[in-house]
């Protein structure tokens, strides 16, 4: 008989979503995106319950959380975020659910606006040197929730993965000469890329760091085309999977190839190429790499 009643309490709280009795359940950690899931995933190994917002493929600007995304928000322990000025959406959700204490914004706006960049440009994951304190930081908090087996080893494993891949753009883009590091881009979000490695983002199509920003003016275009003329710029670099049409008439004013499709804004799916931060980054790297050096 007890072992009828204690079926019945375990089948009761199931159904009503309420912890299972016997083992503690895993923390819940919720990213905003695929870049802070890969970090979490690869830090905190299977001691977490790790629930991602913007899928992959996709970018944060424009998202907007449905219902199991408030769900899984209600009940996370810890939630992470690149900065508000990056998910705004995330801010004001976290802000109006009295959230606020749960959510680890891995990079400040403040520090973004004292980057002495033109526009504050939220694509801080773009920089090698400002990935590691990230995950640094994202391996204290994870420490605070639950004890994770090789925490730390993870950690400074992940570090040296960084550094490698730094070394090898590094060693990539300071082979190339001065007037081959100039490109122009479809909107600011390779600002950090360029100042870690080396290279100038001499103009951009879009003038907001929002890839979904207005078209340019005409005014705009045309002080573009005269710049890409001025400075012999041979490559323009869009937003994969976004609308092109601008940055392809600015080549074909200028005479110059195709414009180069980049994916730095998110990671791809599970078993596709980039699917990783590190693998995005070289992918993403090495492509423009080359349209530098052969254009």
């Amino acid at each position: 008989m007890r072992r009828y009643f204690l079926t019945v309490l375990i089948a009761l709280a199931a159904a009503w979503g309420l912890p299972s009795f016997g083992a503690p359940g895993k923390p819940l950690v919720v990213t905003s995106f695929t870049v802070i899931q890969d970090w979490s995933q690869v830090i905190g190994g299977n001691s977490f319950e790790i629930f991602n917002l913007v899928p992959a493929g996709s970018e944060t600007h424009g998202f907007q959380l449905g219902p199991r995304h408030v769900k899984e928000l209600r009940r996370a322990d810890l939630i992470i975020g690149m900065s508000p000025s990056l998910e705004p959406w995330l801010e004001a959700w976290a802000k109006s659910n009295d959230r606020t204490n749960h959510v680890l914004w891995l990079h400040s706006d403040s520090v973004l606006k004292s980057a002495h960049l033109t526009e504050v440009d939220p694509h801080v994951w773009t920089s090698p040197e400002k990935v590691k304190p990230m995950a640094q930081a994202i391996a204290g908090r994870l420490a605070k929730l639950t004890l994770v087996e090789n925490l730390e080893l993870n950690v400074n494993q992940y570090l040296k993965e960084v550094e490698r891949l730094d070394a090898e753009l590094t060693g990539l883009f300071s082979s190339l000469p001065s007037h081959k590091r100039l490109l122009i881009t479809q909107h600011p979000n390779l600002g950090h890329f360029a100042q870690h490695f080396g290279l100038k983002v001499a103009g951009t199509i879009l003038t907001s760091s929002s890839g979904e920003a207005a078209d340019p003016s005409a005014r705009h275009f045309s002080d573009l085309l005269a710049l890409v003329k001025k400075e012999h710029i041979r490559v323009i670099v869009t937003d994969a999977d976004q609308n092109d049409a601008f940055a392809r008439r600015l080549a074909q004013d200028s005479n110059l190839p195709p414009p180069l499709p980049l994916s730095f804004e998110y990671l791809a799916a599970t078993g596709q190429p980039g699917d990783t931060w590190i693998k995005m980054m070289q992918l993403n790297g090495r492509k423009l790499h080359v349209a530098l050096r052969d254009r």
